[in-house]
């Protein structure tokens, strides 16, 4: 008996087999589609501006945003300004995953995109004595 066994069963059986792997077929997408994480997802995070105090000392430092060791923060430029905090002591911190979330194990890569609002001034001229990168003459 060669040929194939599709030959060989009626046409009873053949519904039965067809409609079987048809309804796994459907079951699959529904798994892959209600269960599974999505491919990907965009999630914004707005950054916290903390305070480094210290700056200038050779130790290393997390500045976390929340939690029981959070950082100094400020909530505007304008407080910055009125507390004398100089630009170079502002750092941005972002904690990644957010608070009660966790990072899925099957995570295999982060895509970040910055977003910057920067606040300057238009006219601030900077004068001959307050400039400090020169050239050479040569």
């Amino acid at each position: 008996m060669a040929g194939a066994i599709i030959e060989n069963m009626s046409t009873k059986k053949l519904v039965i087999v067809g409609v079987t792997l048809l309804l796994f077929q459907a079951l699959s997408f529904m798994v892959g589609g209600l269960i599974a994480p999505g491919p990907t997802t965009a999630i914004n995070y707005l950054a916290t501006k903390c305070v480094d105090t210290t700056k200038n000392k050779q130790e290393s430092k997390w500045f976390m945003p929340w939690g029981p060791n959070h950082c100094q923060k400020i909530s505007t430029f304008e407080e910055a300004v009125a507390k004398r905090i100089e630009a170079n002591n502002i750092v941005f911190a972002v904690h990644i995953p957010m608070q009660g979330k966790e990072m899925s194990p099957w995570f295999q890569f982060m895509l970040v995109i910055l977003q910057f609002d920067i606040l300057f001034k238009m006219h601030n001229q900077i004068g001959k004595k307050q400039s400090s990168f020169r050239l050479s003459e040569t």
